[in-house]
């Protein structure tokens, strides 16, 4: 007698419209069909970005119950230079390369990605939580103090507004969105993800969610567009009392931020847009690097080359990039350094104007009841050094004084 084989269990049913783009964005070209696959194992949600490239939308992957980040990057849209040859995938974008290649724990991770004639869809880990003020107990008054005591965080009846420094004049135009997480971690074990109405908790209160119990089909969504704010640093800066942080704050994102520079150059990587706004930072101050759209990638056994385009901000353009002069990425990558060393600590740029910023000129906003110290200047200066050659190197930037012991937390 021959045994009747274990029953398999079927695949849930994905309905036609499940795979229409409209029915989660409006940022997707009418009837542009999803990929399959990738439905089959995220549910798309909110938007979190938008920009020249593409956009970024919130997903949970179905399997996990995990909520990641999903870049959609528009292929005709990504300039002639931001592509390269990979032996493995073919002619793809450096920044999907560069996520696939890197592994750094200040560095957002890229979980996987899928292709089809329009777009790439990069996922992403989300990173990120809202900075809540904590109220102190009369209890513990005496006994506590959190650094987030002093952060002022503003309840938004609507999504805050996407804030921008202006664009280089000479950068390509449309920077490419950056991919602002959130709060990240497991959804509730019986629930998924399946429109949008009501929150799902207090950290998520930007994010409409629709819960219904697990089914054995994936419905079609229900077109109900939201967004959810990013967590980057320029917002949380924003969101302090005084638009600054302390020393100490300060002390430890930098120095998480030097890591993920020094861990890059070793590769041969540069960011080429290191600002507030592309590093996402959590309720701990942990702080992850984002969107790699203006990436370089050179040959560490070579010489590096020098660039005549450029892809940054204007706040934070090194000297000679604001010059107009062929530069080199390394050399620009550490001035970045001493521009958000004055964010951070000033909340200001450390040049007032750009002839001031030609010239490594450093104006600090004043501080009331506190100045600076010999060494955090010091290191400020070295960043912003006019001459690139004499520049500080991102060992010596890595190694000084006031670094030391940074990476103890605040």
């Amino acid at each position: 007698m021959i045994e009747s084989p274990l029953p398999v269990a079927s695949a849930p049913a994905l309905h036609s419209a499940s795979l229409l783009g409209r029915n989660y964005s409006p940022r997707f070209p009418e009837d542009h069909r999803l990929l399959e696959t990738f439905v089959r194992d995220y549910r798309l949600c909110d938007e979190l970005g938008s920009g020249g490239y593409g956009f970024v939308m919130t997903a949970v992957d179905r399997q996990e119950n995990v909520e990641v980040a999903v870049k959609f990057i528009i292929k005709d849209k990504v300039p002639e230079q931001a592509w390269m040859e990979d032996e493995v995938y073919g002619r793809i974008p450096v920044e999907v390369l560069v996520l696939h290649l890197v592994e750094h724990e200040n560095i957002i991770k890229c979980l996987e990605f899928f292709e089809d004639e329009l777009f790439f869809y990069l996922v992403q880990e989300l990173h990120g939580s809202p900075w809540h003020k904590r109220k102190k107990s009369k209890s513990h008054d005496a006994h506590m103090h959190s650094p987030l005591n002093d952060i002022i965080i503003p309840h938004f009846s609507s999504p805050p507004p996407v804030l921008s420094p202006a664009a280089s004049e000479f950068s390509v135009p449309d920077s490419e969105p950056e991919t602002p997480p959130q709060d990240s971690g497991h959804l509730p074990a019986s629930v998924l993800v399946e429109g949008c109405d009501s929150p799902l908790n207090v950290d998520l209160q930007y994010h409409s969610l629709h819960l219904t119990r697990k089914t054995d089909s994936l419905e079609p969504p229900r077109p109900c567009y939201t967004r959810r704010p990013s967590h980057d640093l320029f917002e949380c800066i924003e969101q302090t009392k005084h638009k600054r942080l302390s020393e100490k704050q300060a002390r430890y994102i930098l120095a998480q931020v030097v890591e993920a520079v020094h861990y890059l150059g070793s590769q041969g990587i540069y960011h080429r847009d290191i600002k507030d706004e592309n590093l996402v930072i959590d309720k701990d101050f942990k702080v992850k690097l984002i969107d790699f759209g203006s990436a370089a990638i050179e040959n560490p056994n070579e010489p590096s080359p020098y660039y005549k385009l450029f892809f940054g901000t204007t706040a934070y353009a090194a000297s000679e990039v604001l010059l107009k002069r062929p530069y080199q990425a390394a050399p620009a990558e550490v001035w970045t350094l001493g521009v958000l060393m004055s964010y951070l600590l000033t909340g200001m740029s450390p040049f007032p104007t750009e002839a001031d910023a030609i010239a490594g000129h450093i104006v600090l906003s004043e501080l009331p009841g506190k100045g600076l110290g010999g060494s955090c200047l010091h290191l400020m200066s070295r960043c912003l050094e006019p001459n690139p050659q004499l520049r500080a190197k991102i060992n010596e930037v890595r190694e000084h004084q006031w670094l030391k012991g940074a990476l103890d937390g605040v």
